[in-house]
Parts: C-alpha cells; sequence; structure tokens
C-alpha cells in the first residue's frame, strides 16, 4: 500500500460539524467510557463507570487470524448487530434474507427476513444492507437497502410485530421511505448506517458505467454520488435534520450530507470518536478512502483518488483522500471499522479494510492520529475468502463476509 495524504484537523473540526457530531448529546453509538478513568460519576460515593472490558480475556500484540463464525450462507454482503442486548449478529444475503446468529455458541441461526421476492439480485445489485434502529430493542424497526426489479434503489423499513428481542421481522411490514432511480446496473453504493446522532446516514453510487457515464457525479439535484443524511423518527416518510449541510440551498437536495463519490461501497463510524471513514471504489487506477466531511465534495469525477480524473481538475476543491493505493496492489476497495473491541488491546483504533480483487482477499489496517493516516499493523496479503464486507458485533469485535465462501469469519488473535 502507499503511503498518503494528510487532511487538517481544523478544517475537519469545523468545515464539518464533526466536532458536534462527536460531542451530540444523543450519541446513540458511543460506548460508557473504558474505565480508565477513577474520578467518581458525581460528588456523592457512586463509583466509576464499570469498565466494559472486565471479565474479557485480552491477547496483547497485534499479529491476528480469521475464525469461521459461520458457513453456509448465500453470498453474504454484511454483517450487523441490533444493540439489543441479545449478542445476536445479523447477515445480509444479496439475494434477499436477513439471517440471524445467536450468541450462545451453539451455531443456531434462522431467517429473520425474507424479501427475495422484490429484490433484483446479481452483480452489484441485491439486499446490501441492514440497520437497526438505535432504540430497536424497544422499537422493533429496522431499516434495509436494496435493488428491486428495474434495479432502482429502495430504501424501507421494517418492523418486528412482536418482542424484538426474540421474534423475526415481519415482511409485510414494508415502509418504504426513500427510491433512487438507478440507470445502470452497478455503482449502487449501499451502505445503511446509524451515526452518533441517532441519524440515518444512506451511501449512493453515482448510477453505473464507467467514467460517471450519466453525469451524476456532480450533479446537486439528484440522489446520486451522495451520503444522505435523513431523520427517520419524524416527518413522512422521513423528516430533514435542520443542520443539514445543504437546507436552504436551493441547488442541493436538503437530504444530501456530501457528495461528489463514485462507488462509497461501506461507511463506517469510530463508535468511540464518531469519526466516519468512507471507503470509495475507484475507477480504474486509484482506490480511495476518506474522512466524512458535512458538505464535502470528494470529487468525482474530477477527481480519482487524489489525481485528476478529468484533465484540468483543481484538486483544492475537493476532500482529498487520506489513504489510497494503485490498482497494482487491488482493484476494488472494501471498507471496514475502526476496531474498539476488547480483545485485541493492542488494536485499539486501527481501522480495517480489504479489497475484493475477485482471487483472495488481503487484510489491510490504517492507523489515524487525527490528520494523518498510515499504514497500521495488520496486513495479510491472503485471507483465503473473497472479502465482500466488515461487520461489527455488539462488543465492537470485527468480522469478514466472504462473498463466494458463503462464510462469516471473525478477526482473532493469531493462534486463537
Amino acid at each position: 500500500m502507499k503511503s498518503t495524504h494528510t487532511s487538517s484537523l481544523v478544517r475537519l473540526l469545523f468545515s464539518s460539524g464533526l466536532l458536534s457530531l462527536v460531542l451530540a448529546s444523543a450519541c446513540a453509538i458511543t460506548p460508557a467510557p473504558r474505565g480508565d478513568d477513577d474520578t467518581a460519576a458525581d460528588d456523592d460515593d457512586s463509583t466509576a463507570a464499570a469498565d466494559p472490558c472486565a471479565g474479557v480475556e485480552q491477547v496483547k500484540g497485534t499479529s491476528v487470524s480469521l475464525a469461521t463464525v459461520a458457513t453456509g450462507l448465500s453470498s453474504p454482503v454484511h454483517a450487523t448487530h441490533a444493540g439489543d442486548g441479545t449478542g445476536r449478529l445479523f447477515v445480509v444475503e444479496q439475494s434477499g434474507r436477513v439471517i440471524s446468529l445467536a450468541d450462545n455458541g451453539s451455531g443456531d441461526e434462522s431467517t429473520w427476513l425474507n424479501i427475495s421476492s422484490r429484490v433484483s439480485s446479481g452483480g452489484e445489485r441485491g439486499l446490501l444492507s441492514i440497520a437497526f434502529h438505535p432504540s430497536f430493542e424497544s422499537n422493533g424497526r429496522s431499516f434495509v437497502y436494496y435493488t428491486r426489479s428495474g434495479g432502482d434503489v429502495v430504501v424501507s423499513e421494517f418492523t418486528v410485530s412482536g418482542n424484538a428481542l426474540s421474534d423475526s421481522a415481519d415482511s409485510d411490514s414494508e415502509r418504504v421511505l426513500l427510491v433512487a432511480e438507478q440507470p445502470a446496473g452497478n455503482h449502487n453504493g449501499g451502505q445503511l448506517a446509524f451515526g452518533p446522532d441517532g441519524y440515518l446516514y444512506i451511501s449512493i453510487g453515482d448510477g453505473g458505467g464507467a467514467g460517471d457515464t450519466f453525469g451524476n457525479g456532480q450533479r446537486k439535484d439528484t440522489f446520486l454520488s451522495k451520503i444522505l443524511r435523513i431523520d427517520v423518527d419524524s416527518g413522512d416518510p422521513y423528516g430533514i435534520p435542520a443542520d443539514n449541510p445543504f437546507v436552504g440551498d436551493q441547488e442541493h437536495l436538503p437530504e444530501t450530507w456530501a457528495w461528489g463519490l463514485r462507488n462509497a461501497w461501506r461507511v463506517s463510524f469510530d463508535r468511540e470518536t464518531g469519526l466516519m471513514w468512507i471507503a470509495d471504489v475507484g475507477q480504474n487506477a486509484w482506490e480511495e478512502i476518506h474522512i466524512g466531511v458535512a458538505g464535502g465534495n470528494y470529487g468525482w469525477p474530477e477527481m480519482e483518488g487524489n489525481h485528476c480524473f478529468n484533465s484540468g481538475c483543481d484538486p483544492s476543491q475537493y476532500e482529498p483522500a487520506v489513504w489510497e493505493y494503485p490498482h497494482s496492489e487491488g482493484i476494488s476497495l472494501t471498507g471496514g471499522f475502526v476496531y474498539r473491541g476488547c480483545v485485541m488491546p493492542d488494536l485499539q483504533g486501527v481501522y480495517f479494510f480489504s479489497d475484493y480483487n475477485y482471487f483472495n482477499s488481503p487484510l489491510w489496517s490504517l492507523t489515524w492520529n487525527g490528520t494523518t493516516a498510515s499504514e497500521g499493523p495488520v496486513s495479510l496479503s491472503k485471507t483465503g475468502s473473497l472479502v465482500s464486507s466488515f461487520g461489527e458485533d455488539e462488543d465492537g469485535e470485527l468480522y469478514l463476509c466472504d462473498h463466494s465462501g458463503g462464510r462469516l469469519l471473525k478477526i482473532v488473535p493469531a493462534g486463537s
């Protein structure tokens, strides 16, 4: 991997509104303190917050391996948790099912949602991700991103009609929130994620083709080539957060949070800092990783990574990639997560990612010092799998989806 570029922290915090994002009081996914502050919570004799890593066997070092968690999955493309205390993992199958994996070591699994009849699947199309409402435990609400017949992107809500902690989602409860017309079959984006602010973020690609065929990269009046931000707890079918960067701008759609992205295949939030990581798949020369900036223009198709894709471009007008690598090293970036688990303390704060290279995906990592990304301590040239996506469980441990092998793999200390 190539070393790369510096982004100004001052610009990041103040021009992006990220500082308010990190400090937002409605921080639904920020974990409890890690127990390294012995100060009492208030003026009485109450004890400090419990250490979330208490009782967890920790393994020093930065060497990792992969452990098989589940097999027999059909083209898995996403894995996540519901934040409901059950420890369940939910795996999205591209054809239109969501599989629930029990957290009891038994290997028990069940179909939690099946909308295969509504999903157009194959190539880059399909059921691509699921996000659980921050209050899922009490309201049973979940949100999915899929391509329907004809290829248009659909973001819908499904609810559990019974007990959210044990029952499945009701496939008849679909409430469509958003539809984006897709002129081609590729570059669908595909990420849903709730931010620390409680809002739902949605990444949608440029509409497909090569070289921004349909001219959506720098268009302001389309959902395509964007990261959107909506409020699923107000409005009909949703509300627009008042602090979205283009509210009141007649040229931009008010849902727009960031734009100029080619195909952001996996966007994630660091659960400790709130920082957004964007993995944007490149055209034919460079793969690129960005830090999320509210209102940021990431340059496609003027830029590919930190290089002019169209001659005569002005790189200073666009958000720079904090990391990039050429197609001699990989051909299709798969974004991951910042590790915030307990088992591997020496990997705290390390961002993991991969490449869908059609043969044998690597496992790579980065560190971030607040301004600059650097090559991290984990680098496996081969994982023995075709990594389509990463996943994160309630404890912050990380997983890989093996697309062709139908497996869910867990990143564990070497020798485990």
